[in-house]
């Protein structure tokens, strides 16, 4: 439904930048215009936020790691691994925003438009093959946390054994991500269906013109 909207606005001129349009008469009609991305297209605001709660876990994480470095602990590894894949969590969506240039997506002509948005759709679907490993460290975290209220013998038979953790961890990871596939995931794929759809139209049309 939302990109039909979205095509009902540029049907009249599909190869028109926003900045070349002629001024519309309605209110609701420029309002539109001004920002045309429903909030199931615009990403913006949830990638902004994935930033800012895995910048928070980097922190906590450096802490972690610095006290098991000291102390050398049973998870200097596993804080060394979750490290590397917050550092690159934060990349991946930063260098997402860099390329998705919200502020300047709406002067993009409609195929440039819908090619950039297929782009930061798709990888922001992979992204949560990302987020499902982290998942998995921070499950099983928390599963030991609560083991160790209920069972301190069962608790340190598995803090030291990193084998059986790095197991743990990978299931937990291979879980959360098919719950992700048959709860989250199925949404992005519909969006990214219909804007390949969308613009495998369009750029059909163009070619029989």
């Amino acid at each position: 439904m939302e990109l039909k909207k979205v095509q009902q606005q540029w049907e009249s001129f599909p190869e028109i930048s926003m900045e070349e349009r002629p001024v519309l008469s309605s209110d609701l009609e420029k309002i539109v215009v001004s920002n045309p991305l429903t909030d199931a297209f615009y990403l913006e605001n949830k990638l902004r936020v994935r930033v800012y709660i895995a910048a928070v876990l980097l922190l906590l994480n450096i802490y972690q790691l610095r006290i098991e470095w000291r102390t050398d602990g049973d998870d200097l590894y596993q804080q060394s691994a979750l490290f590397c894949i917050l550092i690159w969590f934060i990349y991946f969506h930063v260098r997402l925003l860099l390329f998705a240039d919200y502020p300047s997506l709406l002067s993009l002509r409609l195929v440039p438009f819908l090619q950039k948005l297929e782009t930061v759709l798709d990888k922001y679907i992979h992204s949560f093959k990302v987020i499902s490993v982290m998942a998995g460290f921070y499950l099983l975290a928390l599963g030991e946390k609560l083991l160790s209220w209920l069972s301190t013998g069962a608790y340190e038979s598995i803090s030291r054994n990193g084998f059986y953790k790095w197991l743990i961890i990978i299931f937990l990871a291979v879980s959360f991500y098919i719950l992700l596939l048959h709860s989250v995931i199925p949404k992005y794929r519909k969006l990214l269906g219909a804007v390949q759809k969308y613009k495998y139209g369009i750029t059909t049309r163009a070619q029989k013109k």
